[in-house]
């Protein structure tokens, strides 16, 4: 198998764990899909290592009810680089922040045996989660009020 085939086949098995909703999701397949020293960041969190991962996508399941991940589009740029497209949504049981969603896109990087070596998401922390609360919201929709270009 090839590389790229390899790769290809990864993401969608990857994807297919990272998708389910279910708290009782098997984790363990992510032995089989990324690297040891796999690389997870996003505008929160930033953790390398599959155990840590692991905890991320556990405390997820813990953390987000009624969770909808929806995969949008899937870009390969070379045998080892791809771009997801997804949406995700739900309730944030921490921050009792209901119907909570955010867009974004999450930047796959492959090891030269097709297994994940990083997954980097990229979105909008303002708008996906600080715009959410009064105080700390508002002043986030002032600025980019301010920011936005107006035409005379």
């Amino acid at each position: 198998m090839t590389t790229a085939r390899r790769a290809q086949d990864v993401l969608a098995d990857y994807l297919a764990v990272w998708t389910d909703p279910s708290p009782q999701r098997d984790l363990s397949r992510l032995d089989e899909l990324t690297t040891d020293d796999v690389r997870f960041k996003d505008p929160v969190q930033e953790v390398i290592g599959r155990s840590r991962l692991k905890a991320i996508f556990a405390d997820a399941a813990r953390s987000v009810a009624h969770p909808l991940v929806t995969i949008d589009a899937i870009a390969w740029v070379d045998d080892r680089r791809a771009f997801v497209k997804w949406h995700y949504g739900g309730t944030l049981i921490r921050l009792k922040l209901q119907n909570w969603q955010v867009a974004g896109m999450s930047d796959m990087r492959f090891a030269s045996d097709g297994r994940l070596e990083k997954h980097e998401d990229h979105w909008d922390l303002s708008s996906g989660l600080f715009e959410h609360f009064p105080l700390v919201g508002g002043l986030f929709r002032r600025l980019r009020h301010r920011l936005r270009i107006h035409r005379g």
